[in-house]
């Protein structure tokens, strides 16, 4: 028996990174997938991973910044299962880094566009499949970031996207309890081979300072994605977190402790 058996779980950005993985560790946990990416070739790996580990998985390539592709893929994913159980917003594009003085509002419509109004259309979107469902309810879970809670220098963009998912994902959990449904964000640090490539567009004190933030923690040593982040995404998406919503966890090792 598995901590997800029955539930069906949207998870977006499953190509690589940190989506692939949780969409593998949701998948052992028995969970109905259905996930995107804009990478058909490596969102198809990712399904044929899920589906090893006996899930069924629906997928479906588009961007996710186009809300036509959104009401496809939530109607599609229904169309399949039924109905939503969770909804993961994983999906993210940040843009090279630099110098605030030198970000273009371009880059800052990038990223709103891909977090924060993506997040809002598809919680909108799952919404009446998510509502007064019995028992424990419903969970969705938005991915913001310790970066930008550190204020990281030349991430401008990326900051003010992630610090907006935040404030949102606090309002909307308020307004949906009463539909037993719970929200909550999810500050990750682990070493995706995203990360990894993202290193090479940064100015070498910033890339140092990056590498050095991945093992800057108790444990001297980088998160694993699957073993150390995936985990906190099932427990929010299970039963378990029932009496949990608002709040904002730093899958981190203790980099960042406070009261």
């Amino acid at each position: 028996m598995g901590k997800l058996d029955g539930k069906v779980v949207i998870i977006t950005g499953c190509s690589s990174g940190l989506g692939k993985q949780q969409a593998i560790r949701l998948a052992e946990e028995g969970a109905k997938l259905a996930i995107c990416s804009r990478t058909e070739s490596r969102l198809m790996e990712t399904k044929k991973l899920c589906e090893e580990s006996g899930a069924e998985v629906f997928a479906m390539a588009l961007d996710i910044m186009s809300y036509d592709d959104l009401v496809t893929f939530v109607d599609k994913t229904v169309e399949r299962f039924g109905t939503i159980d969770v909804l993961v917003n994983n999906a993210h594009t940040v843009t090279n880094p630099g110098p605030f003085l030198e970000k273009p509002i371009e880059d800052l419509d990038t990223e709103m566009h891909s977090s924060v109004y993506a997040y809002w259309h598809l919680m909108k979107l799952c919404y009446p499949y998510l509502k007064d469902k019995p028992g424990a309810g419903s969970s969705i879970i938005n991915f913001a970031s310790e970066a930008a809670v550190a204020g990281l220098e030349s991430f401008a963009p990326y900051a003010a996207s992630k610090e907006a998912v935040r404030g949102l994902s606090r309002v909307v959990a308020r307004e949906w309890g009463q539909f037993n449904i719970r929200v909550n964000t999810l500050c990750p640090n682990g070493l995706t081979d995203n990360c990894q490539m993202g290193f090479d567009h940064l100015e070498p004190d910033v890339r140092e300072w990056a590498e050095n933030a991945f093992t800057d923690n108790p444990f001297k040593r980088a998160g694993d994605p699957y073993h150390d982040v995936a985990p906190i995404v099932v427990f929010f998406a299970s039963d378990d977190s029932r009496w949990i919503t608002g709040q904002n966890i730093h899958a981190d090792g203790g980099t960042l402790i406070n009261a």
